[in-house]
């Protein structure tokens, strides 16, 4: 292959139609790169054209649950909003995470329209529970599922495992959560009241859809949580989801009240931060903010 004294130094290269140097390899590459393309692009096969049919797959549009009684059932088609990043959960079929069975990973997304990615089913995780309806009340274990969509062939359950050297999340470094293809223990979860002057009070009534909550993994104790902290995948820039105790860092004088014996060491009287306050969101609710929710100021 012959090489003009200006293709040797770096320089422009003269057009094919300039016969000087290798204008007929130029013009053969040059071929090539058209045919090549044509073919990826009747296979589907382009960059482009691979991501768009990843969006669709992924975006296509879902139906939410409607509450006639304003209360969060089992079986029920419903998203999980986060009041700090004011994103969906959702998960990304095409980030896959190593672990003992298949995992994907999850992220609040703010696209706001319920969609295949960020559409779960609240299950029962126990039959046997001592409750006799199907409503859904604080301090009872449920899973979060997702229903199967693009590469994700199987339902996948909301876990999360303990932090370790291979499994901790990417940026925060806390609690690692994922979606699941297994339910196991670790697919454990419990709605809590958010406020914990009352959380004792309202342990065994019912969820409202659209009220403010705080999910707590059953296996490890932590609270899902999810901050503006930025996630760049196929979708965008979304916000990484973990497990995190977000309590506030005023003194909440736990020791006086142990002392008198106005409480127990059982008593969470930190608030949490809004990191950890999700919602349920149906087809009829909206998400109701919670003023005593929020942390307090420093004493």
């Amino acid at each position: 292959m012959q090489f003009t004294p200006q293709q040797l130094t770096g320089g422009p290269k003269y057009n094919h139609k300039t016969r000087i140097g290798n204008w007929s390899e130029d013009l053969e590459l040059e071929e090539i790169k058209l045919k090549d393309y044509l073919k990826k692009k009747e296979t589907g096969s382009l960059i482009v054209t691979a991501k768009q049919q990843q969006l669709e797959s992924c975006l296509k549009q879902d139906e939410l649950s409607s509450s006639g009684d304003g209360l969060l059932h089992f079986g029920m088609k419903a998203m999980l909003v986060n009041h700090q990043s004011k994103g969906a959960l959702s998960v990304n079929p095409y980030d896959v995470v190593t672990k003992s069975h298949t995992a994907y990973m999850v992220t609040t997304s703010p696209i706001g329209s319920p969609c295949l990615r960020n559409v779960f089913l609240i299950e029962r995780a126990d039959p046997g529970d001592g409750f006799e309806d199907d409503v859904l009340h604080y301090g009872q274990n449920l899973r979060i599922k997702l229903c199967p969509f693009s590469e994700i062939k199987t339902d996948a359950f909301l876990h999360s495992e303990m932090v370790t050297g291979l499994a901790a999340a990417k940026f925060s470094r806390h609690q690692e959560v994922t979606a699941l293809t297994v339910p196991s223990g670790e697919t454990l979860w419990q709605a809590l009241y958010p406020d914990t002057n009352a959380r004792f009070e309202m342990d065994g009534e019912p969820v409202q859809a659209g009220a403010p909550l705080v999910m707590r993994h059953v296996q490890t104790g932590s609270f899902l949580a999810s901050d503006e902290i930025p996630y760049h995948n196929i979708f965008g820039v979304e916000f990484e989801v973990h497990c995190f105790h977000y309590f506030s860092l005023g003194k909440s004088q736990n020791l006086v009240g142990e002392m008198k014996g106005e409480i127990t060491g059982d008593y969470a009287l930190r608030k949490h931060g809004l990191p950890n306050i999700w919602s349920f969101l149906t087809d009829d609710s909206g998400m109701v903010g919670d003023q005593t929710a929020k942390p307090e100021a420093d004493a």
